[in-house]
């Protein structure tokens, strides 16, 4: 049958098409009748206390987690896409950071609940007082979100990945979380632009970005070397506010071969392609944007979960950081002259 190929479903549910009919968001085919798929499932609400909280979409407008929902049928919901939640709540139960397989189960898991998201702004009002300024995201966009697409698919069979970069075809970063009271276990956020979204449930933290893995060239345990370390929750939003920005400043993607049998998939990055194709000053081809310390700053106050001073004091030209590369733990706010090497 067709649907034994991934790359036939992946065709079909990345297609704005899909979207436009309502059909499910991980196969394209005819969802069933009810709620459909909880973004964020349902255990991940009933465990972190999150049925009445609620998240910002990209409008502005707040919406309930228990209502975050898009239309998937029976056969994903409890077939591929529950066999991947059940990968996570097992290493949440007994978290071991030294198993590499599980960092393919989180980037699918992120995946899915990216594409969800997106799947569901587009089912709503940019603004609903005027409609005629259309939906949140446009149903054509999200074809541009096909790699993610890619990769949550790849949960329906073995796949062999052969990335240029790296042991995956993403970016992932994991830590370890210091529990603290005043912060609660959970914290969300994403970065449209960087395609990049970072999740923290109890203990573990972790960051993911859609970009073939191109973040493991500058930084192969994220910023500052913590992948794997332990962090205090308001250390882990900086990490990720910092890993979001970079991911904003990508300027390339890859270009990929796969093959495809009824029983296995393997995907190959070729190589680099810059979309730009900015020289630098010693002969190669721009991947990043330049980083801006101060734009980085104003990104770690966006995502941090508490208000707290500027990070950037133009005054003085100093920053304020939680973060050191000299230890794990929470250290006090420490004020130092403007880095240079932390892109």
């Amino acid at each position: 049958m067709m649907d034994d190929y991934i790359l036939t479903i992946m065709d079909r549910a990345a297609s704005g098409g899909a979207f436009v009919g309502g059909q499910c968001f991980a196969c394209g085919g005819d969802p069933t009748t009810g709620l459909g798929e909880h973004i964020i499932p349902l255990w991940a609400q009933h465990r972190f206390d999150l049925l009445d909280k609620k998240l910002s979409l990209l409008n502005g407008t707040l919406i309930p987690y228990r209502k975050l929902t898009v239309p998937c049928c029976q056969k994903c919901n409890g077939g591929f896409l529950s066999n991947i939640e059940q990968e996570i709540i097992k290493f949440l139960q007994k978290p071991d950071f030294n198993n590499l397989s599980v960092r393919y189960a989180f980037g699918r898991w992120l995946c899915k609940i990216f594409i969800g998201i997106l799947v569901k702004e587009t089912t709503l009002l940019f603004d609903r007082s005027d409609p005629s300024k259309g939906s949140i995201i446009s149903h054509d966009f999200l074809e541009e979100f096909t790699q993610a697409q890619f990769i949550l698919q790849s949960a329906r069979k073995r796949t062999i990945f052969h990335s240029l970069h790296g042991p995956h075809p993403f970016t992932i970063y994991m830590y370890r979380i210091e529990p603290d009271d005043d912060f609660g276990e959970f914290d969300f956020s994403t970065n449209l632009a960087g395609q990049s979204i970072a999740v923290r449930l109890g203990g573990v933290g972790v960051v993911f970005v859609n970009d073939g893995g191109l973040q493991y060239e500058v930084g192969p345990k994220g910023p500052l070397n913590l992948d794997g370390r332990r962090l205090h929750p308001l250390q882990f939003s900086e990490v990720s506010a910092r890993i979001h920005y970079k991911a904003a400043l990508r300027d390339a993607t890859h270009l990929y071969t796969s093959f495809e049998t009824p029983h296995e998939l393997i995907v190959t990055q070729n190589a680099v392609r810059p979309f730009s194709h900015v020289r630098l000053a010693e002969g190669s081809m721009q991947i990043f944007r330049s980083w801006d310390d101060i734009e980085c700053a104003h990104m770690i106050e966006r995502y941090r979960p508490i208000k707290g001073p500027p990070v950037y004091d133009p005054s003085t030209g100093l920053f304020i950081t939680s973060l050191s590369n000299n230890r794990g733990g929470i250290q006090s706010p420490k004020r130092f002259v403007r880095p240079r090497s932390q892109s």
